[in-house]
C-alpha cells in the first residue's frame, strides 16, 4: 500500500505543524542492464546510513525555523528510525517530515485541514477528506492532558494519507480500530503524568487567583507554553515506539488486501453464452430430478399425497421425495415472467404469502428459495 502516516500537533504558537511521519520506501526494480553479482553485507547498512543522512539534509531547512518544543519531535542530527521487511524489501523510514518535497507539501496540507477546517463533531474522531491532486486523508483527531495548556489539554491527529481512494474507504474500519489503540496507549500514560502534575500543583486554583494578560498568557506558565509529547507523556522511548506502530500498520494495511490482474473484461456476448449455458444446465438438473416430470402441471401437483406436516427442517428437505423449486431462475420458469413479478413485489413489500400445495416438500423449497 503506498501511503503515509503522520502524527500531527496544533501548537499555541505555531499553529498546525507535523511531529513525526513513517513512510514505505518499496526496493528498486531489477535491471537487466545491471552487472549481476553477489550482495555486499554492508550495503544495507551503508543505504540505512545514507537514508539517515537523506532525511537529516532535507529536515535542516524546516529546522532553521521558527519551532518550539511542542513543534519538534527528533532534533535536527538524529538521523532518524528505519525499518526492513525481510520478505518484500520494504523500508520504512520514520522523521519529523517526509524525505522528498513532494510529499512534504502533501503532509502539510493534511496536517493543516485536518487541525483546522476538516473537524468532525465532538472535534474528536475519524474524518476522511482529499481529492485526486493531493491525495486522500483519513485522519482521526484526540486529544492529550496537559496541565499548562489552554483548557488542560492540546490537540493532536494522525493522518494516513493515499493515492487510492477506494482501498482508503475499505480500510476504514481497519484503520480506526488500531489508530483507537495508539491513541488510547497515548492518552492513559499523559492522564497519569496529568494527575501526578495536578497533585503536586493544582493548575486552576493558580491561575484563578493570578492576573489574566492577554499579550503574556502563553508565557506566564513558568516557560512551558509548549511542552513537548515526550514531556507530557514521560515516555523515554516514545518515538521509537510510534515508528513501530507506525510501520506495522502500513505494511498490515499493505497486506490485508490483494489486487489480481485479470486478462481482460468478458464482452456482452460472452456473458449471455455464460448465462444461457447455466439457465440449461439448471433446467435439465430439475428436470431430471422431479418424478414424472413432463410438464409444468405434473411438477406442481404430484400424484402422491404425503403427510400433512406443513414445514419440515431445512435438512431434512433433501429426504423428502416429489420436486423440488431449486432457484429462483427455475421458480420464474414454473411460474412464468408475469406471476413471478407479482411474488416478488409482494415479497420485497413485505406483504403476506400463501402457498398451497399438498406437497410439503414442494412449499418448503419455494419458501427457502424465497428467504
Amino acid at each position: 500500500m503506498n501511503a503515509l502516516v503522520a502524527l500531527c500537533h496544533f501548537c499555541e504558537l505555531h499553529g498546525p505543524r507535523t511531529l513525526f511521519c513513517t513512510e514505505a520506501l518499496h526496493p528498486p526494480s531489477p535491471d537487466p542492464s545491471s552487472q549481476m553479482g553477489t550482495p555486499v553485507p554492508g550495503d544495507r547498512d551503508a543505504d540505512r546510513e545514507g537514508e539517515g543522512l537523506t532525511m537529516r539534509a532535507n529536515s535542516s531547512a524546516t529546522q532553521r525555523g521558527e519551532m518550539c518544543e511542542g513543534c519538534r519531535s527528533l532534533p535536527a542530527s538524529h538521523p532518524g528510525f528505519v525499518s526492513i521487511d525481510d520478505e518484500t524489501g520494504i523500508r520504512f523510514l520514520s522523521h519529523q517530515h517526509p524525505r522528498q518535497p513532494q510529499l512534504f507539501s502533501v503532509v502539510r496540507q493534511a496536517c493543516v485541514r485536518s487541525l483546522s477546517c476538516e473537524v468532525c463533531p465532538g472535534r474528536e474522531g475519524p474524518i476522511f477528506f482529499g481529492d485526486e491532486q493531493h491525495g486522500f486523508v483519513f485522519s482521526h483527531t484526540f486529544f492529550i492532558k496537559d496541565s499548562l495548556a489552554r483548557g488542560f489539554q492540546r490537540w493532536y491527529s494522525i493522518v494516513l494519507v493515499a493515492m487510492d481512494r477506494i482501498y482508503l474507504i475499505n480500510s476504514w474500519p481497519f484503520l480506526l480500530r488500531h489508530l483507537k489503540l495508539t491513541i488510547h496507549s497515548l492518552q492513559s500514560t499523559a492522564l497519569k503524568v496529568f494527575d501526578s502534575e495536578q497533585g503536586v500543583c493544582p493548575q486552576r486554583a493558580l491561575r484563578m487567583n493570578s492576573v489574566f494578560s492577554p499579550a503574556v498568557f502563553p508565557h506566564q506558565r513558568s516557560g512551558n507554553a509548549a511542552r513537548s509529547l515526550t514531556s507530557l507523556t514521560q515516555h523515554p522511548n516514545l518515538w521509537a515506539s510510534l515508528h513501530c506502530s507506525f510501520s506495522w500498520l502500513l505494511k498490515a494495511s499493505g497486506s490485508r488486501l490483494t489486487e489480481k490482474l485479470l486478462e481482460g473484461a468478458p464482452t456482452e456476448d460472452t456473458l449471455v453464452l455464460i448465462e444461457r449455458q447455466t439457465e440449461q444446465e439448471e433446467e435439465m438438473s430439475c428436470w431430471e430430478g422431479a418424478e414424472g416430470g413432463g410438464s409444468k402441471s405434473q411438477l406442481l401437483q404430484p400424484e402422491s399425497k404425503l403427510s400433512l406436516d406443513f414445514l419440515c427442517e431445512a435438512s431434512k428437505l433433501d429426504e423428502l421425495p416429489g420436486p423440488k423449486v431449486k432457484s429462483l431462475r427455475h421458480l420464474r420458469q414454473v411460474l412464468g415472467v408475469n406471476d413471478f413479478r407479482q411474488l416478488a413485489w409482494h415479497v420485497l413489500m413485505g406483504n403476506q404469502v400463501i402457498w398451497r400445495s399438498a406437497d410439503p416438500g414442494l412449499i418448503q423449497s419455494a419458501f427457502t428459495v424465497l428467504k
